[in-house]
């Protein structure tokens, strides 16, 4: 949200000031005095008003007191408040020659249009587990139009992605029996970021072992993300002649938490770029028919106690619609279903989809849980599921 020449409303500062230990004193609609915990002297105002004359005035004053306190400059205060609803994933190109903070044109563009290829890549694996896309959905192809890049940083050169992250605990509760679809949308920028972590995660894992990646783990890796797409993304910055290696950094919301499992950060070499590639040449030729994905909540449950597996609905966006998704999940599944319904903790579940138009959308199910993307915002007590 941009008022006036300030970044962020305030929505961004109030959230921001309760996930760094500040909490309300007293208040009305037009500001809100704010204390930091442990602390008797720091209090801050926080103007409450994005539409008023003064607000931006109020708003520098308050980044200006926040980076006293916090002993930070007002640059990353700003820039906190701006970011904390959503994850910055910062794409770091280094070489020798990289000393004044510039890249060459060459090298510089392949790094803007990996960003672009990196992000449609881990989008469509969102969607639908594949080795090899030949076309994209179109879904994927809109990432590159929902996301946005930030401004370059020094420090070999940096180029940050910035997309939406929202904590479940703000969108769904127990009981609820439908989606939001504009929550969903929301949410989606978020899974894809944890998909593109996921991927990159293993594929750094692959290509640092002391031996080369078999045909076997080529093809779980599509499980977890990988695509050749996300491989020749890495390949052709790090082949670039001013590039030595690529480090991706995730830097995730403070409201969403961060996903578990995933890696904060990691890094690609040229040595690594060898093995990448030969996972690519795998990828590229491997027959590979592709499974969907879909995330949703559970709204509809039916067992009879002797049944050896359970009648369970799952309310999903498919082609941007909301539909029911119906799918026969075993006993240990369906007791998460019922767990999952019952917490109103959404899933994700991978498998084989049939949608026909107008008719009883259905699933073949190849992994159930809860959706790891938005992991670090279950609610306490929830049950986890190792991602396939």
């Amino acid at each position: 949200m941009i008022r006036d020449d300030v970044p962020f409303g305030p929505a961004e500062i109030r959230s921001y000031l309760k996930v760094t230990g500040w909490s309300t004193v007293s208040g009305g609609d037009t500001a809100e005095l704010w204390r930091l915990a442990g602390s008797s002297e720091e209090v801050v105002l926080v103007p409450m008003k994005p539409g008023a004359p003064d607000f931006a005035k109020r708003a520098r004053m308050l980044v200006a007191d926040l980076a006293r306190i916090g002993h930070v400059d007002d640059r990353t205060v700003t820039d906190s408040i701006s970011s904390v609803f959503h994850d910055v994933t910062d794409l770091k190109a280094s070489h020798p020659s990289i000393r004044d903070g510039s890249i060459p044109l060459d090298a510089g563009f392949e790094l803007f249009q990996s960003a672009k290829r990196l992000r449609v890549a881990s989008a469509a694996a969102t969607l639908r587990r594949q080795g090899h896309f030949r076309n994209y959905p179109a879904r994927a192809k809109e990432q590159a139009r929902d996301v946005r890049l930030g401004q370059t940083r020094k420090g070999s050169y940096v180029v940050p992605i910035i997309s939406q992250a929202r904590s479940p605990m703000d969108v769904y509760e127990r009981g609820q029996d439908q989606i939001d679809v504009e929550v969903e949308e929301t949410l989606f920028d978020r899974r894809v970021t944890a998909t593109m972590s996921r991927a990159l995660g293993v594929l750094e894992e692959m290509a640092g072992g002391d031996r080369l990646p078999t045909p076997s783990e080529v093809t779980d890796s599509i499980g977890e993300g990988v695509s050749y797409e996300l491989c020749q993304a890495l390949a052709r910055v790090v082949n670039s002649e001013a590039v030595d290696s690529l480090d991706v950094t995730f830097n995730w919301s403070r409201v969403a938490s961060a996903p578990p499992g995933t890696p904060r950060e990691v890094g690609f070499n040229h040595d690594a770029i060898t093995v990448v590639e030969r996972v690519s040449d795998q990828l590229k030729t491997n027959v590979y028919s592709g499974e969907n994905v879909i995330y949703g909540l559970v709204t509809d449950l039916s067992r009879h106690p002797d049944d050896e597996t359970g009648r369970v609905g799952v309310q999903a966006l498919i082609q941007r619609r909301s539909r029911t998704v119906w799918m026969d999940l075993p006993d240990d599944r369906y007791h998460e279903a019922v767990h999952c319904h019952d917490a109103g903790i959404p899933v994700r579940v991978r498998g084989v989809l049939t949608s026909p138009p107008g008719g009883t959308a259905s699933m073949t199910v190849t992994d159930f849980g809860p959706d790891p993307s938005l992991g670090g915002g279950l609610p306490t007590g929830s049950g986890s599921h190792t991602p396939g």
